[in-house]
């Protein structure tokens, strides 16, 4: 890549506008299972009338105009909508300009993530620049669901589980919820969080608990003192679309039907409180948690893929 091939880019990568703000949410609201992202923090953006310095605009020359093309946000994720046009209906041209200008203007996120075609293909033309990945998950499903849960039977218990209902964490929970949420990045990203970046993982989920977007649920097993059982989070949340992450159920009540009875809770309370789409991507080999959330009413709506630094 050259600054010469930058250039002749048709596209072009900038800040986006508070102008634009509307039009993005457009292009956004086209998909909003896989744009919800973005349009998370274009909706902050037309409420508070302050682009965030992640929001990026891709705009095409059309003659001596430049109009907006596509949007890309790049904080801690990387996510982008780049919607096919007629005459360039592969997207590979947007695409190949997008990547370009991706190399030579933004700092690399910890991840990529979204719609899995869109990108894999800009992650081909960033990898000489941007890896080596350290891990790589091509093909993980994106799923939805926008009616109430299928009624789930009560979790299995031989007289050794006590469990409250699921509802939204208070920092009172915040002992207890904590340590469930490391295993469960630990499980999924690979990493102890509290050795790396310690500050900015618990600033989050402080953040995500006094926002109203941890559910939990506390019981006992055995006569201990009550712990977290299940939890979940919502961690994306704009057009409408609650995007479920984090979901965690304590490893020694799995297979007894605890995660089924809670995701149905959840789902229930998002519905009703929060967004009428709840959606969540998992990895396609995780056939324990495609069971569960396919037995709660969630319906396959694309494939996601993610490439983690």
């Amino acid at each position: 890549m050259t600054d010469s091939l930058l250039r002749r880019a048709q596209q072009t990568l900038a800040p986006l506008q508070r102008r634009e703000v509307e039009a993005a949410l457009e292009l956004c609201a086209a998909d909003p299972v896989s744009s919800v992202l973005p349009t998370m923090h274009l909706e902050t953006a037309r409420d508070s009338g302050i682009v965030p310095r992640g929001m990026w605009a891709v705009r095409r020359r059309t003659g001596m105009t430049r109009e907006l093309a596509g949007v890309l946000w790049n904080g801690a994720n990387l996510s982008a909508v780049l919607p096919v046009t007629p005459d360039d209906p592969s997207g590979d041209e947007m695409r190949a300009g997008v990547a370009s200008a991706m190399v030579a203007r933004l700092t690399r996120p910890a991840a990529l993530v979204g719609h899995a075609g869109l990108i894999l293909d800009l992650w081909g033309r960033v990898e000489p620049w941007w890896g080596p990945a350290r891990e790589l998950r091509p093909r993980q499903l994106s799923m939805a669901m926008d009616e109430d849960p299928a009624a789930q039977p009560a979790p299995a218990s031989s007289g050794d589980l006590e469990l409250e209902p699921v509802r939204l964490a208070t920092m009172d929970d915040y002992d207890v919820l904590l340590p469930a949420c490391v295993h469960m990045f630990r499980g999924e990203v690979g990493y102890d969080p509290l050795r790396h970046g310690r500050a900015a993982y618990e600033d989050r989920l402080q953040y995500l608990v006094r926002a109203g977007r941890s559910y939990v649920q506390l019981g006992s097993i055995r006569g201990k003192r009550p712990e977290v059982i299940f939890k979940a989070e919502i961690g994306v949340l704009g057009g409408g679309v609650a995007q479920i992450q984090g979901v965690w159920t304590h490893p020694d009540v799995r297979g007894r039907g605890v995660a089924r009875a809670g995701m149905a809770e959840l789902v229930r309370a998002i519905r009703a409180e929060v967004a009428p789409v709840a959606s969540l991507y998992v990895n396609d080999f995780n056939a324990p948690a495609l069971a569960v959330y396919r037995s709660v009413g969630f319906e396959d709506v694309g494939t996601f893929a993610t490439v983690m630094f």
